[in-house]
């Protein structure tokens, strides 16, 4: 079991040190609005170098006015978000003592580089649920890699557990300090969903005629008890940038959703399958582009998952997750490795693996790692379902 050290607290808020030092546990609790006050505070040690490194440049290079990103990405995207995600984000900026806009931006600063035309795409990243059969005890496991840029890991990664008062269930996001979208996590009712990169397949667009999508997402969680409501949620909804979506829960059910600005297609696994694999390529048929690989081999990975999954058929569990996802996908001279796996600890093609999650969705425990930052790093367990303060 890992040892949380109390790093700070301001109100009910609290954020923990663990043995990974690019890798802190915040537990937030009360209304939207105090939740995002706790953060804020929590958070400003990490919160202005992100701004720096990420946003300010853009201004400074003349992409952008910071006028024209506090209007574009901040005071619009505040205008159609729902009554929870307003009330949080100005939580935040008081927190912080910063504008509401900046806050915003910060959390808005991926689709606003894909707006100024600069990011090939969000992530390459690698996503398995395990269920039915497929797992020891018949739970749902999950694994997921974030791939994405050497820039970020400049930037410690969050694990922010989240208590509302409103009565909206409990949710762990694991992001980075700022970005207040549904990355990776799941509620306490053992829904999950997580974010991979549909610009390669969906084209390098913003539709700022839209709301925030990545913040709907977290709505949709904060409201769904089940993958089938959260489905539902997707349905009828539209994005406003390209991206593909994991969803599972501890029942069993699992899909995945690939977006466009114009819609959104379900993909769902064949009937009776103990496992669903999820990367950054569009594998719905209905698309009628056959099945494409990417800069960051989605096919390869794709495959991978599913081989050394099968090799594992009716011995899951969130160990033999984790060692899944300790394979990497290539040799150090370059090679994709013999029965390997998913994870990218350098970059060796376009991107590199920042953060790893794996899940048991019926316990509610969660094991993080930071395979980029070293050979000595560990999974780090994370006890959600004792941080979730209703449980």
């Amino acid at each position: 079991m890992t040892t949380l050290n109390l790093k700070a607290q301001h109100q009910n808020g609290k954020i923990f040190e663990t043995p990974d030092e690019m890798l802190f546990v915040l537990q937030l609790a009360g209304s939207w609005y105090e939740m995002g006050q706790q953060y804020g505070a929590l958070s400003k040690a990490h919160m202005e170098p992100m701004y720096q490194r990420i946003v300010q440049p853009e201004i400074d290079n003349g992409l952008i006015s910071e006028k024209e990103a506090f209007e574009l990405f901040g005071s619009r995207i505040y205008a159609a978000m729902s009554l929870r995600r307003k009330q949080y984000f100005q939580g935040v900026a008081d927190g912080l003592g910063w504008p509401l806009e900046k806050a915003i931006v910060l959390d808005q600063s991926g689709p606003m580089a894909i707006y100024l035309g600069k990011l090939h795409s969000f992530s390459g990243c690698s996503s398995l649920a395990s269920m039915g059969d497929s797992t020891k005890d018949g739970h749902t496991i999950v694994g997921r890699n974030m791939d994405w840029s050497e820039l970020f890991l400049e930037f410690p990664v969050y694990a922010t557990v989240y208590n509302p008062t409103d009565g909206s269930n409990g949710l762990v996001n694991v992001s980075w300090p700022g970005w207040q979208w549904m990355v990776t996590g799941f509620n306490d009712k053992g829904v999950y969903t997580d974010l991979h990169d549909g610009t390669s397949m969906g084209g390098n667009i913003v539709s700022i005629e839209k709301p925030s999508f990545l913040n709907a997402v977290f709505d949709f969680m904060a409201e769904s008890d089940t993958a089938a409501a959260l489905s539902a949620r997707f349905q009828a909804a539209r994005t406003d940038v390209a991206a593909i979506w994991m969803l599972a829960d501890r029942h069993g059910d699992a899909c995945s959703y690939e977006n466009t600005i114009q819609e959104n297609r379900q993909r769902v696994s064949a009937q009776g399958a103990g496992e669903f694999v999820t990367v950054n390529t569009f594998l719905n048929p209905d698309w009628g582009l056959g099945k494409r690989e990417t800069q960051s081999f989605s096919l390869k990975r794709f495959d991978n998952l599913t081989e050394r999954h099968a090799e594992r058929a009716g011995e899951m569990d969130a160990q033999a997750m984790r060692d899944l996802f300790d394979l990497p996908l290539y040799e150090a001279d370059g090679r994709f490795k013999e029965k390997g796996g998913v994870t990218k600890p350098t970059n060796q093609d376009v991107d590199l693996t920042n953060y790893q999650v794996v899940a048991d969705l019926n316990t509610l425990q969660m094991w993080v790692k930071l395979p980029a930052l070293g050979q000595n790093n560990d999974w780090v367990h994370v006890d959600v379902q004792a941080l979730f303060t209703g449980q």
